[in-house]
């Protein structure tokens, strides 16, 4: 395996045939396992298991391990990143808009503004700012580079808030019922 490895990383098209004949078996079991699980496209997923291993030839060391296994670990990582991607990119279907909906979301919207500045009273100036920046849209770290302090020191104060809210809310629930 060293030496076909070894050839087709020279440009050698019979060696890097050879090799794709002898990576397609294992390749291919792991695409259709993943595809199984997650209910992504086989093909897909074979397609980024085999950029992966061509990407990956140039850089594998015939005098550590065995370059097949190198090669289908870097194929296995790129299916996993491929995974992970496509599954932050799915999304809720899109519900039917009705004007019945759009009341109910007006009213959730006015109790919601509502517990926001009940919590907001109870807070430090810290937490306070921290609210602000997040509940306009930044992220953790934008927030953290506004306020000039760590992403840890943002989720510190964001757990407070939370603690804060559940109080809240635990209050207003027997009024919500």
């Amino acid at each position: 395996m060293r030496q076909l490895v070894e050839e087709a990383q020279k440009g050698c098209m019979a060696a890097r045939t050879r090799l794709a004949a002898v990576l397609r078996p294992r390749l291919m079991t792991m695409a259709r396992y993943y595809a199984r699980k997650t209910w992504l496209d086989y093909e897909d997923l074979l397609q980024e298991a085999w950029v992966a291993v061509y990407e990956a030839l140039p850089e594998t060391k015939l005098n550590i391990g065995e370059p097949e296994e190198y090669l289908m670990r870097r194929a296995r990582w790129a299916v996993l990143d491929y995974l992970k991607w496509s599954l932050r990119r799915q999304m809720e279907p899109l519900e039917d808009w009705t004007p019945e909906r759009q009341v109910a979301g007006a009213e959730g919207e006015v109790v919601a503004r509502a517990t926001v500045e009940r919590v907001a009273e109870g807070l430090s100036e810290m937490q306070q700012k921290v609210l602000r920046l997040l509940l306009a849209g930044e992220s953790c770290t934008d927030a953290a580079e506004t306020l000039g302090c760590t992403t840890a020191n943002v989720s510190y104060h964001l757990g407070q808030v939370r603690r804060q809210m559940e109080g809240v809310l635990g209050e207003m629930e027997p009024a919500l019922v």
